[in-house]
């Protein structure tokens, strides 16, 4: 199975995937090869990957910001080699969690982003520049995307453990 995450700013093709777990309103969505097709917007913004790589089964895990998936076993590409089930998951930020992953450094992320909130949060007042109302958005964004991360990465150490 194929799995396909997209955003504006990072891109991943994860090949020789086994299942795709996502989390919808409704319950938890475990998708295997041949699944049927599907839409859905991941409520709780983590997805888990399977992947069987030389015998021997692979976890990966990734939190989403404002993510859908596409599940295909057509494929929405029709010039693509690739004919299988594939999982398309659009999102707005993507984080990979891995080993190599670190809390300090995330941590580091939030503070700095924190801080250029605040700032842009004094030049705004009470001004009414609507490109700077977008940008205080956008941060606030940031902010809580990453502050979520921090939490996460949290609770994938403590059950890796």
């Amino acid at each position: 199975m194929l799995v396909v995450f997209s955003t504006p700013d990072y891109n991943k093709i994860q090949l020789n995937t086994t299942k795709v777990r996502v989390h919808l309103r409704t319950g938890i969505v475990e998708i295997f090869n041949q699944h049927q097709d599907l839409l859905g917007k991941i409520e709780n913004d983590l997805v888990e990957l399977e992947s069987n790589f030389e015998n021997k089964l692979e976890k990966s895990f990734f939190i989403l910001q404002d993510a859908v998936f596409i599940v295909s076993n057509k494929g929405l590409d029709s010039t693509s080699e690739y004919q299988g089930t594939t999982v398309y998951i659009y999102a707005k930020n993507v984080r990979e969690f891995n080993s190599s992953l670190s809390i300090d450094e995330l941590s580091k992320q939030y503070e700095i982003k924190k801080m250029e909130l605040d700032r842009e949060n004094q030049k705004l007042g009470d001004s009414n520049d609507q490109i700077l109302k977008s940008k205080v958005s956008l941060l606030e964004d940031d902010v809580k995307f990453l502050a979520k991360s921090i939490i996460k990465a949290k609770e994938i150490k403590e059950l890796k453990l």
